[in-house]
């Protein structure tokens, strides 16, 4: 399935999909953990799919697994560090150069 990547959603959409309020998803995004898109006239947030899925990621390390709020970036860098070594595993990087140190430079970040 295609995974749609233009903002859809307007922040009350976006809260009722991810079962929280929106005070907490501009919460969230003045942390640096999401970042909708804003229109130009009127900056409202847009959320993509992609915005909903890292939100519902967030409201799960925080509700269901108990991160702190401050920690939950690194949770997920690691989630996703690990995600491209599973991958990395598979497939080949380009060039065959190893994937371990560029998985290390972006945690570094």
């Amino acid at each position: 399935m295609k995974q749609q990547t233009q903002p859809l959603f307007t922040v009350s959409v976006a809260s009722s999909l991810v079962g929280v309020s929106a005070t907490t998803l501009r919460r969230w995004e003045a942390r640096g953990l999401i970042g909708p898109v804003r229109e130009s006239r009127s900056r409202r947030r847009l959320y993509a799919w992609g915005d909903i899925q890292r939100a519902q990621q967030i409201r799960y390390l925080v509700l269901r697994r108990r991160v702190p709020l401050r920690a939950v970036k690194l949770h997920l860098r690691l989630l996703a560090a690990r995600q491209a070594v599973r991958v990395g595993e598979i497939l080949p990087a380009r060039g065959g150069t190893p994937l371990a140190p560029r998985v290390a430079l972006a945690l570094a970040r």
